[in-house]
């Protein structure tokens, strides 16, 4: 019955058809995201580059992007935060090492026997006296410590404790250590302090854990990936940046965002002067104004905080959102082009930088990071790969 559930489940959420399917589709270029892997390998001279791929490849498609990175030799592992992303990219017949980061119920610890090469991270003593005791089958462990974030992980000082108690299940192979910054570390003296503790963290685990020359060692992820040379980390967990989001605060990678969004138009309306639109009546005609109807809200991912200020694009040219965002319809002002016609399409999203309609724009104007615009796109979205025959 549990494995019934979970592939109604599957089904559910990623072979259900999409949301108008010729109206709305979320564009990946594989060219961009071969590009940044790339960049990223070699500027840092990074050993092991490990992709996040949780909360749906923040928003890119958690099949498209795993697909098309599982053959791609400059990723060693991927990364996920829960059993059943690890299950979904087995289901799609993935092949790379997955890093389960999230807790797992001690009820479905012994579900990962039937999962091949999965390491999963250990979070706290419970866990590890849990893992201890269930565990019969062999199983990768990687031990996170708290440097300071006070969010997941092992304290310093309970390390060796941790360790001892994994060690006395022969089942299971310790073979990394992680945590996780709250900032970049040359940001303030908080990071430096988590700087510190990692070090400290991965001396104790080597005294501790025996033959772990080739062991894996991560803390940095996108936003600290200019400290890597300067500390002892060997395997980087990268998100943002694989996807062309610079956060670090130099703001000096090379990157190029990976996804876009389009829409067909689906009415065109004409709006007098001093008339009213949407939810509200909260925008009103100064003048006789055209406007298009777009099939995509804020279920679909426009943030409703664009409403009266965000803006879409017909090629070069910016589309003022007029009124409310709606649940799946937006309105736009198209007065000054000629010719529109329905179904000519729209760019919700841009991946480039510089328009007002890029993740980095939309993010500022709601005050937020561009990581909350990225996974809120919908899972019902189609998602189409450009560029694939190149990779």
């Amino acid at each position: 019955m549990r494995l019934l559930n979970f592939l109604r489940n599957i089904k559910d959420r990623f072979f259900i058809r999409p949301l108008d399917y010729n109206l709305l589709r979320l564009e990946i270029d594989a060219d961009r995201l071969r590009k940044n892997i790339a960049f990223f390998k070699r500027h840092f001279k990074i050993p092991y580059l490990a992709v996040v791929l949780k909360s749906n490849a923040y928003g890119h498609g958690l099949k498209e992007i795993s697909q098309l990175l599982d053959k791609n030799e400059e990723v060693s592992h991927f990364i996920v935060d829960s059993l059943m992303e690890a299950k979904i990219l087995r289901n799609f017949n993935i092949k790379k090492d997955i890093i389960i980061l999230g807790y797992l119920p001690s009820v479905t610890l012994p579900s990962l026997k039937k999962i091949k090469n999965v390491i999963l991270v250990v979070n706290s003593l419970n866990q590890a006296e849990l893992i201890k005791n269930l565990v019969d089958f062999p199983l990768k462990i990687h031990i996170k410590i708290d440097t300071g974030f006070h969010r997941q992980g092992i304290y310093l000082e309970e390390l060796t404790t941790a360790i001892l108690i994994l060690q006395k299940n022969k089942n299971l192979k310790i073979e990394g250590l992680l945590s996780h910054l709250a900032d970049a570390p040359n940001q303030n003296n908080l990071a430096a302090k988590q700087i510190q503790k990692w070090q400290e963290g991965v001396k104790i685990y080597k005294r501790n854990v025996a033959n772990c020359a080739h062991h894996f060692f991560h803390i940095l992820a996108t936003t600290g990936i200019n400290y890597f040379s300067k500390i002892n980390n060997n395997l980087v967990r990268l998100g943002a940046g694989i996807y062309g989001i610079d956060t670090t605060p130099e703001k000096n990678l090379s990157l190029e965002p990976v996804i876009s969004l389009w829409a067909k138009v689906v009415n065109i309306k004409r709006v007098k002067a001093g008339e009213r639109v949407g939810y509200g009546f909260s925008w009103i005609a100064d003048k006789d104004t055209k406007i298009a109807i777009i099939p995509c809200g804020y279920y679909e991912g426009v943030p409703r905080y664009l409403s009266n200020k965000g803006y879409f694009y017909y090629y070069d040219m910016p589309l003022k959102i007029v009124g409310k965002v709606c649940m799946n319809l937006t309105m736009v002002d198209v007065s000054d082009i000629n010719g529109l016609k329905v179904e000519d399409e729209i760019e919700i999203i841009s991946n480039n930088p510089s328009k007002l309609n890029s993740v980095y724009k939309i993010a500022e104007m709601g005050q937020t990071i561009p990581l909350e615009v990225l996974t809120h796109f919908s899972l019902q979205i189609r998602r189409v790969v450009k560029n694939k025959d190149n990779y």
